[in-house]
């Protein structure tokens, strides 16, 4: 588990800021009972930063579920290890962490082309490293929360500028998304927030879509998972704390509303008094809703 540092510096890493203090974190969680296997590449002379760690349950029984986890970090910075879900290798649940492209390398979609590449190779090597092809689910924290809800909100809706081969889409069933305090519409929040400027120009978002969102809202929509949402979607739970300094507790409110008014499965989990990120999500009433969500999902 990574060391959580006093609120301020807490909140930063997480999502829409990246300090260079946070060399401190480990580019790979060192997880209890499982085996890592580290920058595992998805994309055949791919960049750096298009691999995976994966994390095996010493225990595991075949074929597993399989966490697939995209971690945060405003979408410009972050590291694999960033994992909310480490518990559930006691569970028997295989976990991959995806590195993607950040925006200092290019903009929106080239983050959901890596993940849906990523996400590809999984299924398709899923016989050689003994996953469960029925039971995949897909999570990430807020950068990465954003990221899994767009690809479980998308899938069904045929955007071919979401991946790099449109044949692969059909291939892979997602059975559950896990969002932690990820954005879900980056139309809704503009002018400054606690501890940023959405609009400013150093704003997370715009480097996102590669433009101001104040001036270009088709890019922020096509961007946002509530722009793709229907009742066929795989069920979300959303986790978010109160007091979220960056990604305003009341957007997740008004995703699940809609989801559950469209006739998506959805349920949110609302953690009094946590910021960004933080300890509290990892108190033990957390992770039994969490497992609670995984093993009724998985059992449809």
């Amino acid at each position: 588990m990574r060391k959580y540092l006093p609120v301020l510096c807490l909140v930063v890493p997480m999502c829409f800021a990246f300090f260079t203090a946070n060399a401190q974190y480990k580019d790979t969680l060192d997880i209890a009972g499982a085996t890592v296997t580290r920058n595992i590449p998805y994309v055949h002379n791919g960049l750096k930063q298009q691999n995976f760690d994966l994390y095996i349950p010493d225990s595991a029984k075949k074929p597993m579920p399989l966490i697939i986890w995209i971690h945060g970090g405003g979408w410009d910075g972050g590291f694999k290890g960033w994992i909310e879900v480490p518990y559930l290798v006691k569970l028997g649940y295989a976990i991959a962490s995806i590195e993607y492209r950040f925006t200092t390398v290019a903009p929106f979609p080239a983050q959901i082309l890596d993940c849906n590449e990523a996400i590809y190779y999984l299924w398709k090597n899923a016989k050689k490293y003994g996953f469960d092809t029925s039971r995949f689910v897909l999570g990430g924290g807020s950068a990465g929360g954003h990221l899994a809800s767009l690809i479980g909100a998308s899938t069904n809706n045929h955007v071919s500028e979401f991946y790099n081969d449109i044949k692969k889409e059909n291939k892979v069933h997602i059975r559950a998304i896990l969002n932690y305090y990820g954005p879900t519409d980056l139309n809704v929040v503009h002018g400054r927030a606690a501890y940023l400027d959405y609009d400013g120009d150093k704003s997370a978002l715009n480097k996102l879509i590669g433009a101001p969102a104040l001036e270009r809202p088709d890019l922020a929509a096509i961007a946002s998972p509530v722009t793709y949402i229907d009742k066929n979607d795989p069920p979300e739970l959303i986790i978010h704390g109160d007091q979220d300094g960056f990604v305003p507790f009341w957007e997740s409110q008004l995703y699940n509303s809609r989801r559950r008014l469209i006739g998506a499965k959805s349920q949110l989990i609302k953690i009094e008094g946590a910021n960004h990120a933080g300890p509290k999500f990892q108190e033990p009433v957390i992770q039994q809703q969490v497992i609670a969500f995984l093993n009724q999902v998985l059992k449809q």
